[in-house]
């Protein structure tokens, strides 16, 4: 009996359709995180871009000189280097990426990874996994064996890049990981607060087109840069950020705080290793009002942020609309597409630039100075203890230990260790308690009540001579506008007490665009001149062979799962006409022409098929119809 109740009950096989999707469930469950898939998804995306780049310029060289290619690369077969099986082209493409991004825009060790990850995941995972091993290339044959990204050629690229690393050292490595401290944040948020005030954000009101880019870029950027330094997240975790991953709550009695709930769901490692038994809940964050540091207060410029981002969506939030999206040129809001990692990055370089902050900030920054802030140099009795430190950064017990102390302790025994301020007269001494706080209580001595004094003393001087200085400004601008008045009305204004001489104005200035928007010409052609209708949004459809049904069906349904949520057969005409043609018209009058030429033909997809073989290619069907109906054939795209 005890036998038969040991025995294990027998299980039957699957069949082998059933172990494939077994399979690819679990590797999908317990193989990468969703986020790391993200990430090499855009490097792959890039990749692409980039290879088009260089064929288009290839291209382009040939038709103005042909024969001056003499390497013997086929530019058709290496417009295909990145697409499916590789072929023999697809070495010296992976060699390109990697040069473009490592060379030419000079970036680092951590790039090349990811391209190098990226591109052998993506051959890795073909169908068949005939790509996935050592690579070769028969010449007589002309068949690539294994993978691409693992070719000598590749893996000697990436041992330079990192041996370029190493030759630039110390020097280097804080050069291109520089933690946004306190002070940084401040100047970025008083440069950007003097481009476009708050009192500006909170009006909802557009001058124009560019008046609107400025405002969103400001109002974004505020938003993403104190949410980064709260939240410590990387700059691609912040894109990521969704409606779905925030909620609104009440702290405990008696005060009964409001506080922005924030879920991060795709934060880089986030505890997803094997045997994590922490709570569930600790990737959920309270952030509440900090009015002591404006510059770092998220809940206020979020809630700015999300005023002026609902304003210009004309509706309601939606659970996979994201906090941070894409921005076309002229404005219009995508709201189901993030913002790009490399977006991001340009405009943190713009603000860098603009507040005239002497550093490199790249992916990492805010995440470092956010941790650093709260461990060392948050004021007294504000600082956080390791335990903290450990949970809000979502480092587990015992795990990346090394990422802790690069992020902290390292930087604390280099505070402790330096003596470059040794001329400084009112040292902290950080070597001799935590942070100098020995020194931060101690009560203020004889020479620094002097200095401050000398300082207070000096501010008023410079108050009392930009008073004067204006005074004057005002007196000759007065008396100018006074010698300009007509003579036939001197006499009047002259004996009038009630009049006074009006003075003039300088005219308000247009600030310049900057990578986040396009500059603004003639309001009667430019569409980036036009300020958007709030929900008037056409996506893209792609270009593979089925571009042409989802056009259609963005005519006939909508796509509300990229933001068209009001069909466009449906669509008020002050949508698509007037100024707004220059902004939506020519997309929708091609998907209203598929939309009428597809009702002709009885709505049955064979039959437009067979009439229009062009229907792989949208702008060939597109012009196919047209002359199909003796319209002008002008080369739309859709």
């Amino acid at each position: 009996m005890a036998k038969s109740a040991r025995t294990k009950t027998k299980v039957a096989t699957a069949d082998s359709a059933s172990l494939r999707k077994k399979k690819a469930d679990m590797q999908a469950e317990f193989g990468k995180s969703k986020n790391t898939k993200n990430v090499y998804k855009g490097y792959y995306d890039r990749g692409v871009r980039i290879l088009q780049d260089v064929v288009k310029e290839r291209k382009a060289r040939e038709k103005k000189n042909p024969g001056c290619l003499t390497d013997g690369i086929d530019n058709n077969l290496l417009a295909k280097a990145f697409t499916g099986p590789p072929n023999k082209h697809s070495v010296y493409a992976v060699e390109m990426y990697l040069t473009q991004k490592c060379v030419v825009e000079d970036l680092g060790k951590s790039t090349a990874d990811g391209i190098h990850g990226a591109m052998a995941d993506y051959w890795d995972k073909l169908p068949g996994g005939q790509y996935n091993g050592p690579y070769s290339y028969d010449e007589d044959t002309g068949k690539v064996h294994g993978n691409p990204a693992r070719a000598p050629e590749v893996l000697d690229f990436l041992k330079c890049v990192k041996n370029k690393a190493r030759v630039k050292g110390a020097a280097a490595t804080r050069h291109h990981a520089e933690a946004t401290t306190i002070e940084d944040m401040r100047l970025l948020m008083q440069w950007s607060e003097s481009e476009c005030s708050h009192k500006k954000l909170e009006s909802l009101k557009f001058a124009n087109s560019q008046d609107l880019l400025l405002q969103i870029k400001h109002g974004l950027m505020r938003a993403f840069l104190s949410s980064g330094f709260v939240l410590w997240t990387r700059n691609f975790e912040t894109c990521q950020i969704q409606e779905r991953d925030l909620s609104n709550g009440t702290g405990p009695a008696p005060y009964y705080l409001p506080y922005l709930g924030v879920f991060l769901d795709n934060r880089k490692g986030w505890q997803k290793k094997q045997g994590y038994d922490g709570p569930l809940e600790s990737n959920h964050y309270q952030i509440y009002e900090q009015e002591d540091t404006p510059e770092i207060d998220m809940f206020t410029h979020l809630r700015r942020w999300r005023i002026l981002y609902r304003h210009l969506l004309g509706r309601d939030f939606e659970p996979d609309d994201y906090l941070f999206p894409f921005v076309s040129s002229n404005g219009t809001i995508h709201a189901k597409k993030p913002m790009t990692h490399e977006t991001a990055q340009d405009l943190l370089n713009e603000f860098t630039l603009g507040a005239k902050i002497d550093k490199t900030f790249t992916t990492h920054c805010l995440r470092r100075g956010g941790a650093q802030y709260r461990f060392m140099f948050a004021p007294i009795g504000k600082r956080w203890s390791l335990s903290i430190i450990r949970w809000w950064g979502g480092w587990a017990v015992g795990e990346q230990v090394d990422t802790l102390m690069r992020y902290l302790l390292d930087s604390l025994q280099s505070y402790e260790t330096g003596h470059g301020d040794a001329l400084y007269p009112f040292r902290t001494e950080p070597d001799k308690s935590f942070m100098g706080e020995h020194k931060a209580l101690q009560p203020p001595s004889t020479a620094e009540f002097r200095l401050f004094g000398a300082q207070i003393l000096t501010k008023l001087d410079s108050i009392r001579a930009s008073v004067s200085s204006d005074m004057a400004r005002i007196t000759v601008a007065t008396s100018s506008c006074v010698n300009h008045i007509p003579a036939q009305f001197h006499g009047q204004h002259t004996h009038s007490h009630h009049a006074s001489p009006e003075v003039s104005r300088p005219q308000p200035t247009v600030t310049q665009p900057s990578s986040f928007t396009s500059s603004v010409s003639d309001e009667n052609s430019d569409p980036n001149s036009v300020v958007p209708v709030s929900g008037a949004i056409i996506p893209g459809v792609g270009r593979d062979s089925q571009s042409w049904k989802r056009a259609i069906d963005q005519w006939f349904k909508g796509d509300p799962d990229h933001g068209l949520q009001v069909a466009l057969k449906d669509w008020p005409a002050s949508w698509y006409s007037g100024k707004m043609r220059l902004v939506t018209g020519t997309l929708y009058s091609n998907r209203k022409l598929l939309a009428e030429e597809y009702e002709r033909l009885g709505c049955n997809d064979e039959e437009f098929m067979q009439n229009y073989p062009e229907y792989p290619k949208i702008t060939l069907l597109l012009n196919a119809i047209r002359q199909s109906k003796g319209l002008v054939r002008k080369g739309n795209s859709a």
